[in-house]
C-alpha cells in the first residue's frame, strides 16, 4: 500500500496578514527612532511592543516553513465480513458507510441463501521490528 504525504501550505491570506504585521512593526520602530533622534523623547513601551510584533512575525514566518507536525494519528482500514447464514461461504470487504452487524447485504453464491454481515473490525497494525 502506498502513503501520499501532503504538505499542508500556510494559506496565502495568513502569511499576508503576518508579513503586513512585519512591515507594519519595522516601520513603527523606524518612526520611534526617527522621533528619538529629533525630538529625543523615548517612548519604552512603543518600542517593546515594535520589537515584539516584529520578533511575533519571525517566528509565524519561520513557523509556516517547517513541517507540521503530526499527531501520530493514522486512518486505519477497517474491514466487513459477510457470511452466508446457511453455508461455509465467508467473504471481507472494506467498510462501506452504512454498514452494520446482522444487515442482510444479498444472497450467497453458492446456494442463494440470505447473506449477513458477521462483523466489522479494523485491520490489525503490522508493527515493524527493529
Amino acid at each position: 500500500m502506498e502513503e501520499k504525504s501532503e504538505i499542508k501550505r500556510a494559506p496565502i491570506f495568513f502569511i499576508a496578514v503576518v508579513l503586513i504585521m512585519l512591515i507594519m512593526s519595522l516601520a513603527s520602530l523606524v518612526l520611534l527612532i526617527k522621533t528619538y533622534i529629533t525630538q529625543g523623547t523615548f517612548e519604552t513601551l512603543n518600542v517593546i511592543l515594535s520589537i515584539s510584533a516584529i520578533a511575533l512575525s519571525i517566528y509565524l514566518l519561520l513557523q509556516m516553513r517547517r513541517k507540521p507536525i503530526t499527531l501520530g494519528f493514522e486512518t486505519l482500514k477497517v474491514l466487513t465480513v459477510i457470511q452466508c447464514t446457511k453455508c461455509d461461504y465467508k467473504s471481507i470487504r472494506n467498510f462501506n458507510k452504512g454498514d452494520y452487524v446482522l444487515k442482510e447485504v444479498g444472497s450467497c453464491p453458492k446456494c442463494n441463501e440470505t447473506l449477513l454481515i458477521y462483523s466489522i473490525f479494523r485491520e490489525p497494525e503490522k508493527k515493524e521490528k527493529g
